[in-house]
């Protein structure tokens, strides 16, 4: 399923991804999906420097986020992407939607698979993908899958305020759907058609709640009468009488007037030996229930072992609907549950693919869909069976239960920079009594308490300072005996400081790195040099090759002439990097002002001018003429746009601008060392700051 993070062929550059999930791993989002979505080459394991720097680098340009249900979201995670609780009243964020997104590519996930290790390497689990191109795109379910997100993030508590983690997922959201407009809508497939099935409550007024049994249905109906067969595999049922429930809704959907078939694949445990009487993890209600309406129940059993005998836990949750004339696959979150399906007032928040295919001669559309189920073995007398109820539901999320952290506490937002704060939100009304915040992490300390609260004015914003460097790791919050994790996320990921080892980057490198046509071969052989390692190999790993030239028995690399030619070559390359079409404002704002941006490089280029004094005179002189080569470069990028991308209008007015402050801060900085240059290359410098002006 990591596969599935990895762009197609000519995809082009990533602008962004966010997914939901339940329960949440942040080091399995972190290096495997991230970073083949980025298409980070570094292996973290091996050399941890240069992926640090590559995935640092790369995410200030790209967004990225997860929902997670809130009582899964205080973990502790880079605040390069975010973390976004969803609190759903009565019932919880269960989707496992991603939306993947690269220039001229867009991926749609649909799956049972939490963003976890067992969810990605060990269960048993279920994912479709819908992919988007600019020859074939369908519009309608890229439209369905940003408005569930959409009603998802609705439910972020605070939403309504439009805090910074929100307006940046939502900004997403608006950039696929701009990216997506011009490209071509496939011609209508009479044999299959897919779309999103959703459960959720009502987000907002004009909506009602919905249902993804009756969204399926109704779909179904759409291709012909009502479905007359259903097969359901689920690891999990509803644990009370609502098991009987849910089966009595699916019946009630289904064609009248002739028998109901409906076969349920469920858990077993598997401890007695094969000769036992089956004990079924599962309520005897959903095999009672169909008895009232007509309806034949067969049971099977589902499969808990791969071919090398590996137990591996039934995760996937699949509905098969068979009619007159067509068959349909609902694959998703959703387990056979009354809040899965959305069969009763309280509902999860889940999402699921719905495939339906017309059966037709000769047609291998339907044995596809089929060939989808595993071999199951059956229960040959249910009836005779020992039916256990279903297994607890947090078992099947790989996660220990946690306390619900109270409504009251609503977000915590890092304020990065010179002056560094931690923003607190609250509901007063829903807060309890007596409670606490503490910052956990390297510098520990209690931020927060109840007592300070109201001696400060009880009020619904609280800011903090800050004193060290680092930000917290994650906010605990103790209440009433209780504790919980607060979701901390950053307020501007561009005032975050860059990683230590980048101080030891000079102006050489930091224009190589931002010249080189592949950045990752780039980082990696610069961190190479600075973290020496025993398991580098340097005929795989070398981003450069070795000078095998025998007859060199000169440093020209040491002579004036050489070191103008290859400069210039390189800021060629840098212009030309610049002119490539850059994928939203936040893109072309971190290729700016980056922590390997221009503005970063022009300040290790005028820093050249005070550290070459040492050298004399003509060092001094070369190192503002450099700086006067780049700023001549810079002056010349002629931006090329593309469809999706800044236009040309929009990159000059904010790159012009950008200019003009850049030449006024460095001639201010040239100022202090005026005296010491010789007059030519200051005269030239100043020609050259009239351009950029």
């Amino acid at each position: 399923m990591l596969e599935l993070w990895r762009p197609p062929e000519d995809a082009g550059e990533p602008i962004g991804c966010l997914a939901t999930t339940y329960t949440f791993d942040p080091s399995l989002f972190d290096e495997p999906c991230l970073g083949r979505f980025l298409e980070i080459e570094s292996e973290p394991d091996r050399e941890d420097l240069a992926f640090l720097l590559e995935r640092e680098n790369r995410l200030g340009c790209v967004y990225a986020g997860v929902l997670v249900d809130h009582t899964q979201a205080g973990v502790s995670h880079s605040l390069r992407w975010d973390v976004l609780p969803v609190r759903v009243r009565a019932g919880k964020q269960h989707a496992k939607l991603s939306l993947l997104a690269w220039s001229r590519h867009i991926r749609i996930i649909v799956a049972s698979a939490n963003l976890t290790e067992p969810g990605y390497r060990a269960n048993r689990e279920v994912a479709a993908t819908v992919d988007l191109s600019p020859t074939e795109a369908d519009g309608d379910l890229l439209i369905q899958a940003i408005t569930f997100l959409r009603d998802l993030l609705a439910l972020v508590p605070g939403a309504q305020d439009d805090p910074p983690d929100v307006q940046r997922a939502s900004a997403y959201l608006s950039q696929v759907e701009r990216l997506a407009e011009t490209w071509v809508r496939p011609r209508r497939k009479a044999v299959v058609r897919q779309q999103l099935a959703c459960t959720l409550p009502a987000v907002r007024s004009e909506n009602g709640p919905r249902s993804s049994l009756d969204e399926a249905v109704e779909a179904c109906r759409r291709s012909g009468r009502s479905p007359h067969e259903a097969w359901v595999a689920s690891p999990f049922f509803d644990v009370d009488d609502d098991s009987g429930r849910v089966a009595v809704a699916l019946c009630k959907s289904m064609a009248r007037g002739r028998t109901r078939k409906i076969r349920f694949c469920v858990p077993a445990a598997r401890d007695e030996g094969e000769t036992a009487v089956p004990r079924l993890a599962a309520p005897e209600a959903i095999r009672l229930a169909p008895l009232q309406y007509r309806g034949h129940v067969s049971v099977a059993v589902l499969p808990a072992f791969d071919d090398d005998k590996n137990h591996r836990f039934w995760h996937a949750k699949m509905l098969a609907l068979r009619g007159d004339g067509y068959t349909a696959l609902m694959a998703g979150s959703s387990n056979f549950t009354c809040a899965g399906m959305g069969a009763s007032a309280n509902r999860n928040a889940e999402a699921n693919l719905l495939t339906v295919v017309d059966r037709a001669p000769y047609g291998r559309e339907t044995s596809t869909l089929e060939a989808i189920w595993s071999e199951m073995d059956p229960v040959v007398d249910p009836g005779a069976a020992e039916w256990l109820g279903s297994q607890p539901e947090t078992d099947e999320e790989e996660g220990a239960v946690v306390s619900s952290l109270p409504a009251g506490f609503v977000s915590g937002t890092y304020r990065a920079g010179d002056a560094r704060e931690i923003v607190l939100r609250f509901d007063p009304s829903s807060l309890p009594r007596q409670w606490l915040i503490h910052a956990c992490g390297r510098d520990e300390s209690e931020l927060l308490t109840e007592t300070l609260w109201m001696e400060t004015g009880s009020g619904s914003v609280v800011t903090l300072p800050w004193s060290p460097l680092e930000p917290p790791d994650r906010l605990l919050v103790v209440w009433g005996g209780e504790e919980a994790f607060l979701p901390l996320n950053v307020e501007d990921g561009q005032q975050l400081p860059p990683p230590a080892w980048l101080e030891q980057m000079s102006a050489d490198d930091m224009l190589w790195v931002l010249a080189a046509a592949d950045p990752s071969a780039a980082f990696r052989a610069w961190a190479r040099d600075q973290q020496p390692s025993d398991t580098f190999d340097i005929d795989v790993d070398s981003a450069t090759p070795i000078d095998l030239n025998p007859l060199r028995r000169h440093d020209l690399q040491i002579t004036f002439l050489y070191r103008i030619r290859r400069r210039a070559r390189i800021l060629a390359q840098l212009r030309a990097n610049l002119q490539r079409p850059v994928w939203g404002r936040r893109a072309l704002d971190w290729r700016l002002r980056g922590m390997i941006g221009i503005e970063a490089l022009s300040q290790c280029l005028v820093s050249d001018i005070a550290t070459s004094s040492d050298a004399g005179d003509e060092a001094r002189d070369e190192a503002l003429l450099t700086l006067a080569d780049f700023l001549l470069v810079l002056h010349e990028v002629d931006y090329v746009s593309s469809d999706g991308s800044l236009s040309k209008q929009e990159f000059d007015t904010e790159f012009r601008l950008f200019l003009r402050e850049l030449a006024d801060k460095l001639q201010e900085q040239v100022a202090a060392q005026q005296s010491n240059i010789s007059p030519e290359p200051l005269g030239f410098w100043l020609r050259v700051l009239d351009k950029c002006r």
